[in-house]
């Protein structure tokens, strides 16, 4: 009887493991179907590449701190064709489907309270997200500035020879970000898309 109770045991566990190795091998199946020509360059950075459309996402700081209002995201944009890639064409999208625009400048410039100590905070983290496309013209796009800190870009172009970088932030909501898979999804002015994954722990 012992014997069967220890068969019937190593069953189940050897049954279970199996259907966790499954599971983790469908999830990983289903996150590259649902973010094709992506390719992680760390922990919280990323790369879109298609034949028009480059993007670098890099969000090192907003991974592990959530817990609040804002977002930040750095992103580098380039394209092999001319391109405009306007303020309302970034976007990210919850887990749940629900898309979120880009934090308004009035907002962010409200919330600076908040918005100080988060860039002082992040400073640790930068990752230098310029470096990596390499091309011939680099232009910062300033789609927040700080009170008092310059002109807001509404949109900025993009070519084989030129590439722009600068931060992205949202705001939620419910004032937090739950843990999650969310996707930032940049629209060009040809309707090309690029989405990429952005991981919250």
């Amino acid at each position: 009887m012992r014997k069967h109770l220890y068969s019937f045991a190593a069953t189940i566990l050897l049954a279970g493991t199996v259907s966790t190795g499954l599971a983790i091998q469908r999830d990983t199946r289903t996150t590259r179907e649902l973010f094709p020509n992506t390719e992680d360059h760390g922990r919280a950075a990323v790369e879109y590449l298609d034949d028009q459309l480059q993007v670098v996402a890099a969000y090192y700081y907003s991974q592990r701190n959530h817990d609040s209002r804002w977002l930040l995201i750095e992103t580098a944009i380039t394209s092999f064709d001319a391109m405009t890639i306007e303020r309302a064409n970034i976007k990210l999208v919850r887990p749940d489907g629900r898309e979120i625009s880009l934090a308004s400048q009035r907002a962010f410039a409200r919330d600076h309270q908040r918005i100080r100590p988060l860039l002082q905070a992040a400073t640790t983290t930068r990752h230098g997200i310029g470096a990596y496309i390499v091309r011939q013209r680099a232009r910062r796009f300033r789609f927040f500035v700080q009170p008092f800190d310059g002109i807001v870009d509404t949109l900025f172009d993009t070519d084989q020879h030129r590439v722009a970088w600068g931060d992205l932030f949202f705001s939620s909501p419910t004032g937090r970000w739950d843990p999650g898979t969310y996707s930032l999804v940049v629209t060009g002015g040809n309707g090309r898309q690029a989405v990429l994954p952005i991981d919250l722990e």
